[in-house]
């Protein structure tokens, strides 16, 4: 029955709910949706493996694979190329020593063993930020496109994301020191984790002491959460040690101020939910009317012109995936996707002007953009730590920052998340046919 007391004149009225379906009411966050949600990740996963996992080896895998002969042949050596620690193809020389795993088949099969929890990971996390969403958020990154094929490849980008979200899992529960340890074992993974570090050890000072700072609350702080500071001080001396954070191929990973990771961040984020980002595409271009937002946006547009190039040698339109099969033998090649887009996108100054104007909107939502909690604005920082140091565009270098606010940001409309989730499984199941058709590689 509706309520009909009338509230005292002069009183500030609530502002009405939209009311949802009472069927839409049921579904989200029922055990209903759970279970048909994890269905059809089990579902889509399966096939993408079957699709996969046997297939010749391309791109950078042949790199990992040889860094994993390495390993298993008892060489401490870092093979020539690699960027990372070889912590990935250290568990993946473990699980096969257990198994007797040999072949590329079969190692691409444990690496998709230990990347594929992620996806449990992040809905544990979502269920305990947002309970009603956390189905429809899980299937929008269990099918993130630009992630989703590589959780069936020899690539350490799953288990990488993995420890960091278990990480930030970890904080939240306050099992704070087997956080700081998870965190450090992602950089060990992926250097570049280092920053994550960092911010899980935000998220944790946040939730003691808020957005307030004191040279004895901070001093505090850290002695409480030494297992962090170690963390961050054992880095610090690898990188002087090491003369840079790349341990290998350095003259093409140089440590170098750049914003073309950040640009490429913006564009795929504002693509990657555009149900959800065009239903809020009227308020965000509101907000041009505020002087500051349009004296800012010209500004951007302005060092955007400058800034955004597209020169590194691995950027290329002649830089493809090559295939080679176990007896390495050569099998094909196959354009870099991301690599045709920069192309396109850098050939003049109208085609710049064009990748601009969804970079543009994407900054302007998330200026509009609402989080879980207030602490994961961290995230915004993390991102430009995360993105900028690297000369190299890569869509991959995106994958925490993105991951993170699909997690950390605030959803109203069960409709318009499950038009993003479906448009996410239909990027996933194209990129995944894509590769293994030898048609492009991500």
């Amino acid at each position: 029955m509706m309520d009909t007391d009338r509230a005292p004149a002069g009183a500030l009225q609530p502002a009405p709910e939209v009311a949802q379906p009472p069927l839409v009411t049921s579904w989200l966050g029922s055990r209903a949706e759970t279970y048909t949600a994890a269905a059809v990740i089990t579902l889509t996963c399966i096939w993408a493996f079957l699709r996969l996992h046997q297939g010749e080896v391309a791109a950078d895998e042949g790199l990992h694979g040889l860094q994993i002969v390495t390993v298993a042949g008892g060489k401490l050596e870092i093979a020539k190329g690699l960027t990372m620690f070889p912590g990935y193809h250290a568990v993946l020389v473990l699980l096969a020593g257990l198994t007797g795993a040999r072949s590329s088949t079969a190692i691409r099969s444990l690496s998709s063993l230990i990347s594929l929890p992620v996806i449990p990971i992040f809905y544990l996390i979502v269920r305990q930020l947002t309970p009603r969403f956390a189905a429809v958020a899980t299937l929008q990154f269990a099918f993130l496109p630009i992630l989703f094929p590589f959780l069936f490849l020899l690539y350490t980008d799953g288990f990488s994301l993995l420890l960091v979200l278990l990480s930030v899992l970890l904080v939240l529960r306050q099992r704070r020191k087997a956080a700081a340890a998870v965190a450090i074992l992602s950089v060990l993974v992926r250097q570049t984790n280092i920053i994550c570090l960092v911010f899980v050890l935000g998220l944790a000072y946040l939730e003691d002491h808020g957005p307030t700072l004191s040279r004895e609350r901070v001093v505090s702080f850290l002695r409480q959460h030494l297992l962090f500071v170690i963390g961050l001080a054992a880095f610090a001396v690898f990188v002087v040690v090491n003369g840079g954070v790349a341990v290998g191929d350095r003259s093409a990973h140089p440590l170098k101020f750049t914003l073309g990771n950040v640009y490429l961040f913006l564009f795929l984020y504002f693509f990657l939910s555009l149900p959800t980002h065009l239903a809020s595409l009227r308020s965000a271009l509101a907000s041009l009317g505020d002087k500051w937002v349009l004296g800012l946006s010209l500004l951007l547009f302005g060092v955007f012109m400058l800034t955004f190039v597209n020169d590194h040698p691995y950027n290329q339109l002649n830089v493809e995936a090559f295939r080679y099969s176990d007896d390495a033998k050569y099998v094909g090649q196959a354009p870099f996707l991301r690599n045709q887009l920069l192309h396109l996108a850098t050939q003049s100054a109208l085609s710049k002007i064009l990748f601009f104007i969804p970079v543009l909107l994407s900054c302007l939502l998330l200026l509009k953009t609402k989080l879980v909690q207030p602490r994961f604005l961290l995230i915004f920082p993390l991102t430009l730590l995360i993105l900028t140091p690297s000369w190299l565009i890569e869509q991959r270098y995106c994958l925490v920052p993105l991951a993170l606010l699909l997690l950390a940001r605030e959803r109203t409309s069960p409709v318009l998340e499950y038009a993003t989730a479906g448009l996410a499984f239909a990027g996933a199941v194209y990129f995944t046919y894509g590769i293994d058709q030898y048609l492009f590689f991500l």
